[in-house]
């Protein structure tokens, strides 16, 4: 021993202990207990949209092998299996008869419509300068001079 004596100090003098107040500390915890909820939900919500895609994507499959085994069995259906069908349904074949009279205008020309060459050196004029303003515009496969 030092020979040191503690005296212990009046109350009024005594260092005042920190007091632990339960306001910051219940907002943290409402802070971690949201995070924590968004959290979840931002969870929740991706495994929803993975079962989405997997439905999706199991649609897509069910809906090709549809098409494709409808694709054989049209492939394998001759006309002798669908002429009781057709007079079932009382679909008739066409009269070799009958035709249809289309209106010449709305038959392609014989020939294709002159574009005059007065627009070539026009248009030539503004490819050089497209190319000037917009190098990348090119075509990737086209070598430019």
């Amino acid at each position: 021993m030092t020979g040191e004596l503690r005296r212990s100090l009046p109350s009024w003098r005594a260092a005042e202990a920190r007091v632990h107040r339960p306001g910051p500390w219940l907002l943290a915890a409402a802070l971690v207990v949201i995070l924590l909820v968004e959290v979840g939900q931002s969870s929740r919500v991706a495994e929803l949209s993975l079962d989405l895609d997997r439905s999706r994507s199991a649609l897509a499959r069910a809906q090709a092998r549809l098409e494709y085994v409808q694709a054989q069995l049209d492939r394998r259906t001759t006309r002798a299996e669908l002429a009781p069908l057709a007079a079932e349904l009382q679909l008739v074949p066409a009269d070799a008869k009958q035709y249809v009279g289309l209106p010449a205008a709305y038959l392609a020309a014989d020939e294709p419509a002159d574009r005059g060459d007065d627009t070539a050196p026009l248009l030539a004029a503004a490819e050089r300068v497209m190319h000037a303003l917009v190098p990348e515009a090119t075509a990737r496969g086209r070598v430019m001079r």
